[in-house]
């Protein structure tokens, strides 16, 4: 699936925000497990600036605010850390950082707020762990999850319960395995960290000079001044300006299905669909 690169692409993959991402099974009181002790959170809030994240950010940023492929870890963050009331969250989404390849954005005083409210509250309980409560999340049904995987989430038409799934159940707990789904480019792979570019799944994008030259590598980085790419053949990062359409880019994401369908899911698709691969032992 190709596309002309875009201000949306960036949008979908490099954005500051990032999400705890709702389990599965626990119910709204339950996610993220805010007490008697941290009742400053308005769970509401809690749970609006999350979605809010997962559907626009936490692809770039990790599912728990720590942190993915492209995008630090929030909750180290001076910015979010000295944040009061989502003044300076405000100010620093409004300007973005183009040289880190974030863009701006113009958000509402409320979605500024509940985006706040939510990362000081995963600030919160990455400080005080005894607060957060995994419980028993193998709540969906297999059966309509296996339906979805093969029917309307389009699973099937790249995965395989008996090829690249077989046993994944046994291989993942439920929590890891159900973040796998929502953000598989997390940066949490099986083996050491690596740079973004260098993951097996990394999104390629291909180059056209006005000369006409042609390259194609591994996408690094693209704003709207520039784009970067790595060239395995040479070992090479290489950088071109960009101004309007020039040069042309064009990006394949292998992981694009997964992208478009954080805004279809529904909680009773995730917690069937999780259901059902967890039992692929």
């Amino acid at each position: 699936m190709k596309r002309v690169a875009m201000r949306g692409f960036l949008i979908g993959a490099t954005v500051l925000v990032v999400s705890v991402v709702t389990l599965a099974g626990q119910q709204p009181a339950q996610r993220p497990a805010l007490t008697a002790a941290d009742s400053q959170f308005d769970q509401a809030a809690v749970d609006r600036g999350r979605d809010l994240l997962v559907n626009q950010c936490g692809f770039c940023h990790g599912s728990n605010a720590r942190g993915g492929s492209s995008g630090p870890d929030l909750t180290r963050s001076e910015v979010v850390q000295n944040d009061e009331g989502g003044k300076e969250l405000a100010v620093f989404l409004r300007n973005g950082r183009p040289d880190k390849g974030m863009p701006s954005f113009e958000l509402s005083s409320d979605q500024v707020k509940e985006l706040a409210t939510f990362l000081h509250a995963a600030i919160f309980l990455n400080a005080n762990r005894r607060l957060y409560q995994v419980l028993d999340i193998i709540v969906g049904d297999p059966k309509a999850g296996e339906a979805y995987f093969a029917g309307a989430g389009k699973c099937s038409s790249c995965h395989s319960a008996t090829g690249d799934l077989k046993g994944v159940g046994g291989r993942y707990d439920p929590v890891t395995l159900q973040g796998k789904i929502l953000m598989p480019r997390s940066g949490r792979g099986d083996g050491p960290p690596k740079p973004g570019y260098l993951e097996k799944n990394a999104a390629r994008v291909t180059v056209t000079l006005p000369s006409k030259q042609v390259i194609a590598g591994v996408l690094v980085r693209l704003t709207d001044f520039d784009v970067t790419l790595y060239d395995a053949a040479t070992s090479q990062i290489r950088s071109w300006a960009r101004n309007g359409d020039i040069p042309k880019i064009e990006i394949v994401d292998p992981l694009q299905a997964h992208i478009d369908v954080l805004t279809r899911w529904t909680d009773a698709d995730m917690h069937n669909v999780t259901a059902y691969l967890a039992g692929l032992k």
